[in-house]
């Protein structure tokens, strides 16, 4: 199975059915397990909570060779896409849509043994997200690296974002649905001239507004 580089489960002809542990039977994951070389694994209506604590299983087939993540309406806690990615030591590239993220207590886990994933290609967030998700994200991975950010209606993650690439940083897009989420992006960014404390490097500027007022800044 080795000739295999990307999976993709879609789940789009029934978006109320999610992907759960039950759509594997013995046979099934076995030969799930033998795909060893996936670079690009999507999933769609994926609910981790049900896969956790056991998440290992199905999908450590993928912990080394694992470049590119894209999930479409998954549902999950705030700690727990942390324990999930863990388990991809050479993941770069995240790409979530219209996620569903619910409260919970914190959870006990840990990351897995392999090294944290280095994530140092592109982040693209569509729809609302949780701060505490990248927190617990940037904790694992003692600061995230990646170089390519886009935004949509997921302003409020920019900051903690934005200070946690401080270093690698190179482009960040943010697509404006109306006036509000340039203001509130604006507001809560509180970028810095260069030569500031805190300022931001000058490779952060490079912007690009996607929206109905694009004259806002």
């Amino acid at each position: 199975m080795s000739l295999v580089k990307e999976i993709r489960v879609d789940r789009s002809w029934d978006r109320n059915r999610w992907f759960l542990p039950g759509a594997f039977n013995r046979r099934d994951l076995r030969c799930f397990s033998a795909f060893t070389n996936v670079r690009t694994l999507r999933l769609q209506n994926f609910q981790i909570p049900r896969f956790v604590p056991h998440i290992r299983r199905y999908f450590g087939q993928f912990s080394r060779s694992l470049r590119s993540l894209t999930l479409f309406r998954s549902q999950w806690t705030p700690q727990q896409p942390s324990h999930f990615l863990s388990l991809f030591s050479n993941l770069d590239d995240i790409e979530l849509y219209d996620s569903l993220i619910f409260n919970a207590e914190p959870e006990n886990l840990v990351p897995f043994s392999t090294p944290a994933p280095k994530l140092r290609g592109r982040l693209a967030l569509y729809g609302p997200h949780r701060v505490k998700t990248w927190a617990y994200l940037n904790a694992l991975c003692g600061g995230l690296q990646f170089r390519h950010i886009d935004l949509r209606k997921a302003t409020s993650s920019a900051p903690v974002l934005l200070e946690a690439c401080a270093k690698t940083l190179e482009t960040l897009r943010f697509n404006v649905a109306d006036g509000t989420y340039s203001k509130s992006f604006c507001t809560r960014l509180r970028i810095k001239p260069n030569g500031e404390q805190n300022s931001v490097p000058s490779r952060f500027l490079n912007l690009t507004c996607r929206g109905s007022k694009s004259s806002d800044p």
